[in-house]
């Protein structure tokens, strides 16, 4: 391994890191790879500096990563709340470990507006997850105003409880834990995925580069061929408004094995750091995060999301992820961005009842219904490059 550069293979394939122990690792070691694509896009950036430049996928991970981390405690802390609960019935006091007062009351009389016992277990173990980031000071993972609209708690709560109906279990409690086990798994090994593919990627395009004294080379992609096809599309295309992004129709022999566009994103990452205008620049920067982000969510992580069967001791993953996808948000120092004010603003409604929220008609496990979302998540960093620098802190149960 080359200095300076993380050694992801040996870390992904570590069984005993786990959680949030792999969490930390991974988003440490993307705030490294985001500091060393950023002085190869933008040649004056200092590791104690900032960057006019967009940041690449590697910066803007160290910062999502850390919703991955978070709920992985957030499962936990709902499970907290809802044996609290159990042993109170008062959702004010099973809530105040997690949540500040004023939330917590809020939160409270909601739950208390439920008639069923088991709606109000089902909306605590929720508001539990809901709130889990707002201890020690760390950054908000998961909206919590998403599940102060009664439209959308009335939903999870639904889902929720049909989801627990087939949960291993001889009590609500234990099929609770099995809900609480399902989201760490799902979270870990989505974690897991991704940083061992793109990051796995990165360690090798930056050994070679370092060993080569710099320069690009698409040899290292499975498929040179359709590498260099892809960044040679994306040069085509740089002004295009908005970028192309659906990579499905634009090049279907890639289908099935879109490692050939994490390497083209390196290409462009290169051709930024030799391109003088900022704008120019940027637009390299954008295609090249799309690319990433593409293999990311279309391969590396979907296997996470749909397995393909229930796993032992779990629930169905897929509709675990529908209960969550109205509160999914992707904070960074500067600016929120949040799911279920994107789908009011941008998604076509897919029930004509008035009072479902727009945010629970998707799925974030289905990559059709999270693609373009995903996409936006890339918004608030690239209004605020200057707020990407320095690299977050990767312990998700602090703050920056």
């Amino acid at each position: 391994m080359v200095s300076g550069v993380p050694d992801v293979h040996t870390t992904a394939a570590n069984p005993s890191l786990r959680y949030v122990d792999l969490n930390r690792r991974i988003n440490a070691d993307y705030g490294r790879f985001g500091e060393l694509f950023q002085s190869i896009i933008d040649p004056s950036f200092t590791h104690a500096g900032s960057s006019d430049a967009h940041a690449s996928w590697f910066a803007f991970a160290a910062f999502a990563s850390r919703g991955i981390g978070q709920a992985e405690l957030g499962a936990q802390i709902a499970l907290d709340a809802a044996r609290a609960y159990r042993e109170s019935g008062d959702p004010r006091a099973a809530l105040a470990r997690a949540v500040s007062p004023h939330a917590a009351e809020l939160a409270a009389g909601l739950i208390e507006a439920l008639v069923r016992e088991q709606d109000r277990l089902a909306a605590t173990f929720l508001a539990g997850f809901a709130s889990a980031c707002r201890h020690r000071g760390a950054f908000e993972g998961f909206a919590f105003s998403a599940i102060l609209d009664p439209r959308v708690l009335a939903v999870g709560v639904e889902r929720l409880l049909e989801l627990m109906a087939e949960a291993p279990g001889s009590d609500p409690i234990e099929r609770l834990a099995s809900v609480a086990l399902t989201l760490r798994n799902t979270m870990a090994e989505g974690n897991r995925r991704i940083y061992s593919d793109i990051g796995g990627a990165a360690q090798d395009y930056l050994s070679f580069r370092q060993s080569q004294s710099g320069g690009v080379t698409f040899s290292l992609s499975n498929r040179p061929d359709l590498a260099k096809a892809a960044y040679d599309f994306a040069i085509g295309h740089l002004e295009d408004d908005p970028l192309p992004n659906r990579f499905d129709q634009l090049f279907p022999d890639l289908m099935g094995d879109t490692r050939p566009l994490v390497v083209a994103a390196f290409a462009l990452y290169e051709q930024a750091g030799e391109t003088p205008d900022t704008a120019a620049k940027n637009r390299c920067v954008a295609f090249a995060n799309n690319f990433a982000l593409y293999r990311e969510q279309h391969e590396a992580i979907q296997p996470a999301f749909t397995p393909g069967r229930v796993l032992s001791g779990e629930v169905d993953r897929l509709k675990l992820l529908a209960i969550i996808t109205p509160g999914i948000e992707v904070a960074l120092r500067l600016e929120t961005w949040r799911f279920w004010e994107f789908a009011e603003r941008h998604l076509p409604a897919r029930n004509l009842h008035l009072l479902q929220a727009r945010a629970t008609e998707y799925n974030w496990g289905l990559f059709e219904d999270r693609w373009a979302p995903v996409v936006d998540t890339f918004g608030p960093c690239y209004r605020n490059p200057r707020a990407m620098w320095p690299a977050p802190n990767p312990d998700p149960n602090e703050s920056f």
